[in-house]
């Protein structure tokens, strides 16, 4: 087989993983706690505004005195006369009243107007997708011990299985100045950004996920830069307007013990502090999204992950070192904002190509995405958004492939807890294969085209081509109680 066949073949099974991941939602939790709306701290959820923002750095905890803004009852575990005895007696805490859990759900409905689209080629012209209608349902928990200590965790259930996305314990103002040193542990997502990673308006993330390993048939579970890995980060904010994030976590680890690290920087110029101080909420209540800033970001990240050795025994692992440099700008004017971000990633050890003996190994493979998401605020229950992602694949030794998706949509706030999101896909391959009908061939399983890429082809020997064509519109509804 060619290397450029061995790439198509096994590419199938990767592109699944830029699928749609069902997005973190709001926590109502939050809002029983502080007895106020969801629109404290979000617009279309989970999109934050500026004060949720400040709310979500501070380890989930209002500026301030966190507890002076607490309205639901709390049950104390200990006497603050403790306080004074310490260390002879433990420091006092406590619990919320009720019950600190909420629930959601999500899912999505796919329409292919164009049956030449190579989705419905693919489904003898099926042109409604109904698989992920009912998604998954969310289990949340979010909860204040005092004023410098939360606990958050997430739990996620669908068709396929369950699974903890979310279990952290953030141990807030450690030393120094207020926000300055915070330390989170346990389950989550890795920090490369000053926003939440569920801050598109039209998309799961802001940041789109490249799968590598997977794209070349090395890995069904490869690792991604942003999604939920066992570790522990140090952030904070420092004099309002810089925010740093350092950590450590497992990553991808198939087994083996991987010490993956990251680290970003980000300084914010006007608008509301990072830390939210300051601030009782919005500085206009009749527009809390709005503002007039630009956030400058710069993250790196490297990865170790492991996966068997296509030339070696099962018993045998491959170990693919991967690095990631990227950054990103947030301008926001008022009720517009501009998002643009770019990471490079280069992996030591995935493309498989031959030795002089004709031997197949592992190679070099580099990947550049480019995103960007132009969004304005026409009324706080509707916006409008557009939305660019890029990827490019270039595999030492073998072909290149781009693909490009621009996603226009409109996401609709029907109440506080209630949205839906309408999205088009129009998508431009570079670099793949055709079939006798001169489209490019497209592996067709999963989720594929909700704010992500689908572009991994099925081998053919007929040449490649460039081709455009409006791939889907989708049709998403969440809710949260």
């Amino acid at each position: 087989m060619s290397r450029r066949s061995m790439f198509w073949a096994r590419a199938g099974v990767a592109l699944a993983l830029f699928a749609l991941a069902a997005p973190a939602s709001a926590i109502p939790a939050f809002a029983r706690k502080y007895g106020t709306s969801c629109l404290t701290c979000h617009t279309v959820y989970p999109k934050l505004t500026p004060f949720g923002e400040a709310f979500r750095r501070n380890g989930y905890r209002f500026p301030g005195v966190d507890s002076d803004y607490v309205k639901q009852e709390t049950v104390a575990l200990g006497q603050e006369a403790n306080k004074k005895t310490f260390p002879d007696s433990v420091w006092p805490g406590s619990i919320p009243g009720s019950l600190p859990v909420a629930i959601g759900a999500n899912g999505f409905l796919r329409v292919h107007p164009d049956k030449t689209a190579s989705t419905p080629r693919a489904g003898n012209g099926t042109q409604f997708t109904f698989d992920d209608l009912v998604g998954e349902m969310q289990l949340w928990a979010g909860a204040a011990l005092d004023d410098t200590i939360t606990l958050w965790g997430e739990a996620t259930f669908a068709s396929d299985g369950a699974g903890i996305e979310h279990a952290q314990m953030l141990f807030n103002d450690l030393v120094g100045p207020k926000h300055a040193v915070n330390l989170y542990v346990g389950r989550g997502f890795p920090n490369i950004g000053s926003f939440g990673p569920h801050s598109s308006y039209i998309a799961d993330q802001m940041v789109p996920n490249a799968p590598v390993a997977a794209v070349y048939g090395l890995s069904e579970d490869p690792f991604m830069l942003v999604e939920n890995y066992n570790g522990v980060e140090v952030a904070g904010v420092v004099a309002g307007r810089a925010a740093y994030n350092f950590g450590v976590n497992q990553g991808k680890s198939s087994g083996f013990a991987s010490e993956d690290w990251y680290g970003h920087l980000g300084f914010k110029l006007g608008g509301m502090r990072l830390d939210g101080e300051g601030s009782t909420g919005a500085e206009d209540p009749l527009h809390p999204w709005a503002e007039n800033a630009v956030t400058l970001d710069l993250f790196a990240y490297h990865a170790n992950e492991h996966f068997p050795d296509p030339n070696a025994p099962d018993a045998l692992f491959a170990n693919n070192v991967s690095f990631t440099v990227g950054g990103a700008v947030r301008a926001q004017y008022g009720s517009a904002e501009l998002d643009l971000g770019y990471y490079h990633q280069t992996h030591n050890h995935l493309s498989p190509t031959l030795d002089a003996e004709g031997a197949t190994v592992l190679g070099e493979v580099k990947a550049d995405v480019l995103y960007g998401e132009l969004s304005y605020v026409v009324f706080p229950w509707m916006v409008p958004a557009l939305r660019v992602e890029s990827i490019s694949l270039s595999p030492a030794g073998g072909t290149g492939v781009t693909d490009w998706h621009i996603m226009p949509g409109v996401a609709f706030l029907i109440r506080p807890n209630l949205k839906v999101v309408v999205v088009g896909n129009f998508e431009s391959a570079d670099g793949f294969p055709v079939d006798a009908s001169g489209s490019p061939l497209k592996w067709q399983g999963g989720s594929a085209d909700w704010g992500s890429f689908v572009m991994a082809p099925r081998p053919t020997a007929l040449p490649a081509t460039k081709q455009q064509n409006l791939e889907s519109v989708a049709i998403m509804a969440a809710w949260a109680l």
